[in-house]
């Protein structure tokens, strides 16, 4: 348990913290900063980390948990406060099943970062489930320590957040009518 290995941990899951990061904060400066926190308060507690865990899950429940108190300390509405208003707004969107097959995703060029363009407009408390599923692959049960809720909760999260990911990839982008009759299809 060195500073060698603490890095070389960290250096793997740099690109997923700053992801994650992005998706608890609401401005690039503060993602940073939540960054920089949890990379501190990891880098302290290392010593205690169960090699038998995820790194990744471990960090990303640090930063969780680093978010939730810098919000205490600014003494804005917790964070969990301001999460359940987001659910019950996003609740209250109709969700059907809207299909989206791979093909029509290749025909339509969308990019990585439309995707999570799609994903960073959805109400936090669903985009953080799909941020931590889709682009990082935690499992349900990972998410679930994350988070600090149950598994039913997750799925329920992401059954919603994939489904208005998928209404509003549905949208198809300026031009691309033209361009589909002009190949004849």
């Amino acid at each position: 348990m060195d500073q060698l290995e603490f890095q070389d941990l960290v250096r793997t899951n740099l690109d997923s913290l700053y992801n994650y990061a992005q998706v608890l904060a609401r401005f690039q400066s503060d993602a940073e900063d939540l960054l920089q926190e949890t990379l501190l308060r990891a880098f302290r507690a290392f010593s205690s980390f169960k090699r038998e865990l995820s790194f990744k899950v471990w960090l990303f429940k640090i930063m969780k948990n680093a978010r939730i108190d810098r919000d205490r300390r600014v003494r804005v509405r917790p964070v969990e406060e301001e999460w359940k208003a987001e659910d019950d707004l996003a609740r209250d969107v109709l969700v059907y099943p809207v299909p989206l097959n791979p093909e029509e995703i290749l025909l339509r060029r969308l990019t990585l970062e439309e995707v999570r363009e799609a994903i960073r407009r959805l109400p936090i408390i669903l985009r953080e489930v799909v941020e931590l599923r889709e682009i990082e692959g935690l499992s349900y049960q990972q998410i679930a320590e994350v988070i600090d809720r149950p598994i039913g909760t997750v799925m329920s999260r992401l059954y919603r957040g994939r489904h208005l990911l998928r209404s509003s990839l549905q949208e198809p982008p300026t031009g691309w009518v033209k361009s589909r009759s002009a190949h004849g299809l």
